[in-house]
């Protein structure tokens, strides 16, 4: 052991020099950037250990981790620069709105007694409420003035994303403004006359199967997909088919008329988180969590780049996950939620470095989660 703990001692010695070197670089990068700045010179981050000569390792058995230490440094330049820049005015160009918008008419997705229309209650109390038959037609009579908000389902915990949302979000650019969090219990329910054992076909959301996926495999049902849960409960009434059920939540069953068959089908912690859409993107000193959408460079560590960011600024990440880009065969857009309040230096500074270093950004909403 006492070997070792020289070798320790080594390294701890090593450490404290490498702390000065350090130190007097990073007063010289100091330097280098208030000269930037004097010059108008401020969009230049390039990393100052770009020499050639300079970035040879006179030990090739250490080339590779000597590259990857020489990649960090560039990344803290990088980053240093960047927060320092900010300062002189430099940030994200988007149009915040701080006011308080007048909410007279909100639209959501499917019939009375849906899920959604229960998120978009719960959100804006005593207001106008509008159906939509589609997602787009939402996001259409938003886009267009019809409605102040809308209320659309953003993710469920057990079947993932909703994708057609988020697409829909970059198509009529609108953005999210309120986050709600709503448990869901379906149920299986049919005619008065049915019994369980005369069902051989559900209907329902894409997402309401899915979440109910074990239990539909379990009784061999085939599944047919319907724009809403509501929306299926009302056409198994109008059907009046004894082997055609539908999966709903309890409401929508007892307000069409159906016999319940069986409650909570799906796992026990299923949750959906719905989103309110505006024109606006809203600021509120009680925002807590930011999502974006962006592309990055083919490049090797580019990704890495994006979110070491974060982890430079010790801003903790919520979620991430891709989609095709729509408009680009075999490229994709990356979705990111991340947690801070848009009026933050560090979360302007960070948004600023991205859309200097992306090809392409979008704030998609700021909220309170």
């Amino acid at each position: 052991m006492t070997e070792y703990n020289d070798l320790i001692t080594k390294i701890n010695e090593c450490d404290e020099l490498m702390k000065g070197i350090f130190e007097k670089r990073m007063s010289i990068l100091e330097k280098i950037i208030s000269l930037d700045n004097q010059s108008n010179n401020i969009e230049d981050t390039k990393s100052c250990n770009s020499s050639n000569t300079v970035n040879q390792c006179s030990n090739n058995k250490y080339v590779n981790e000597y590259n990857y230490f020489l990649k960090s440094t560039s990344s803290l330049d990088k980053n240093y620069k960047y927060n320092k820049t900010i300062k002189n005015g430099n940030i994200f160009k988007n149009e915040f709105c701080s006011q308080r918008l007048d909410i007279n008419t909100v639209c959501y997705q499917g019939l009375p007694f849906s899920y959604s229309e229960s998120a978009a209650k719960n959100l804006f109390e005593n207001k106008s409420y509008i159906n939509q038959s589609s997602f787009e037609d939402v996001f259409k009579a938003v886009h267009d003035g019809f409605a102040e908000f809308g209320v659309v389902p953003i993710e469920n915990s057990t079947a993932g994303y909703v994708n057609d949302v988020y697409d829909l979000l970059l198509k009529y650019d609108l953005y999210i403004n309120y986050n709600y969090v709503k448990k869901v219990d379906h149920c299986l329910a049919g005619i008065v006359d049915s019994t369980i054992e005369d069902i051989s076909e559900v209907y329902s959301h894409p997402q309401a199967i899915m979440q109910c996926k074990e239990y539909i495999d379990k009784h061999h049902f085939k599944t047919i997909n319907e724009i809403n849960t509501a929306v299926a409960a009302k056409k198994i009434s109008l059907m009046n088919n004894k082997s055609a059920a539908c999966i709903c939540s309890p409401e929508a069953a007892i307000h069409y008329g159906l016999k319940i068959f069986e409650k909570n089908i799906n796992p026990k912690e299923n949750y959906t988180r719905f989103g309110a859409i505006s024109n606006n993107l809203l600021t509120d000193e009680n925002h807590n969590r930011i999502s974006i959408v962006f592309t990055i460079p083919h490049e090797i560590g580019s990704l890495n780049n994006v979110l070491s960011l974060f982890s430079y600024y010790n801003i903790n990440l919520s979620s991430i996950y891709s989609r095709p880009d729509l408009k680009s065969p075999w490229k994709y857009l990356f979705y990111l939620d991340f947690e801070g309040n848009i009026l933050n230096y560090d979360i302007k500074t960070i948004l600023y470095q991205l859309s200097k270093e992306l090809p392409f950004i979008k704030i998609l909403g700021s909220f309170k989660a």
